[in-house]
């Protein structure tokens, strides 16, 4: 091997200027190419994904399910819609991406935002929580057809999904707060009400379950600047959700949930609460069309929010979708990205805003 530098070094040694010019050329060439793959910048980007099914039953099986009802009943052709998420990308990433208007560019900032672990982290509780609030929402509404359905939940506590890295509250993401201070709570906003009573230098004492063992941890709230208002408020600097159990020995039908789960995130929500409603009912209120939506399923009924829409529109484009369900919330940005895409080709779905679970099934029913 030494041989041979020593061969080359001494031909470009002795080589004509040009050649040598060429040589250095092509040398910087290649560091420039080997270092705009590699070096990663502080950007994420989000890419349209793909689409997967959500239930299955007795009577309609998939490889990507995510609930099992024991019913004889079909869930419909109903898919979730996803997209992909790339953190700290390297720069050729960044050069490609920015010249593609289905690709979402972000300034990403390592010192406040989640890292990729924490992302995780985050994404998969947060789909916890939205396959139990899908059920419940989907079984209530069931049950209001069909007495034969029946659902049993309580509240269970505060799930912490995140942590900021200033947070002074000693929290863990995954921990399930159940008291503060030594008084329990009923639901979220009794949580909050207790909560506020503390300022923001009084220390308080969180019992929480981490790992399935109780144990109590300090804490205190920090001030926090309403991006909206430009006002700081008082918060604990953690992202919470109310966490719901579910009795399975008093809910009828009986389900299943995969352990394995194919995707992280709420947004599926609404979709998925839409198929287990489908599963539980003999009518196929889908009416057998190809459905497509997202959105986040919240307890009252209501669709929440959600990140990635023009992306999400641009995947439901690339299938043979009839419909395409989205919350108020993100309409108008689902329907400018509706609307810049039939400048390539008319996309083949129906675009549907929605404000609650209610609003799915009557916005189905009047179809034709």
């Amino acid at each position: 091997m030494k041989a041979i530098f020593r061969d080359l070094l001494s031909w470009f040694a002795n080589a004509k200027p040009f050649k040598k010019c060429l040589v250095l050329l092509l040398f910087l060439i290649h560091v420039f190419l080997l270092a705009i793959t590699f070096v990663k910048v502080d950007y994420e980007v989000l890419t349209p994904g793909s689409i997967n099914p959500i239930v299955a039953t007795n009577s309609q099986a998939n490889d990507y399910w995510v609930v099992k009802i024991s019913t004889d009943n079909r869930a419909g052709n109903v898919n979730t819609v996803g997209v992909y998420q790339h953190i700290r990308v390297s720069y050729f990433q960044y050069l490609i991406s920015k010249l593609s208007p289905k690709h979402d560019v972000r300034v990403y900032d390592p010192e406040t935002d989640l890292s990729p672990d924490e992302e995780i982290i985050m994404g998969t509780l947060q789909k916890e929580y939205s396959i139990v609030d899908a059920l419940i929402v989907a079984y209530e509404a069931a049950r209001a057809k069909n007495p034969a359905v029946n659902i049993e939940y309580s509240f269970a506590g505060i799930l912490v999904l995140w942590v900021r890295k200033d947070s002074r509250s000693n929290l863990e993401p995954g921990d399930l707060i159940t008291k503060i201070d030594g008084r329990s709570f009923g639901d979220a906003e009794e949580f909050r009400t207790i909560l506020s009573e503390f300022s923001v230098d009084e220390t308080f004492r969180l019992t929480v379950l981490r790992g399935g063992k109780e144990t109590e941890v300090e804490a205190r709230k920090m001030l926090i600047k309403n991006e909206e208002t430009n006002e700081y408020e008082e918060k604990l600097g953690v992202g919470t959700h109310e966490k719901m159990v579910i009795d399975p020995a008093k809910t009828t039908p009986k389900f299943q949930i995969n352990e394995k789960l194919q995707s992280r995130g709420p947004s599926g929500g609404a979709m998925m609460a839409l198929s287990i409603y489908n599963a539980l009912l003999e009518e196929d209120v889908t009416k057998g069309k190809m459905i497509i939506g997202t959105g986040t399923i919240n307890l009252d009924g209501s669709v929440g929010a959600i990140g990635g829409v023009p992306q999400k529109i641009a995947t439901a484009a690339m299938y043979a979708a009839d419909v395409f369900f989205v919350g108020e919330a993100n309409y108008e940005e689902a329907l400018e990205a509706y609307e810049e895409l039939k400048h390539l080709f008319k996309p083949g779905f129906k675009l549907i805003e929605v404000k609650t679970f209610s609003d799915i099934i009557s916005e189905l029913e009047a179809l034709s």
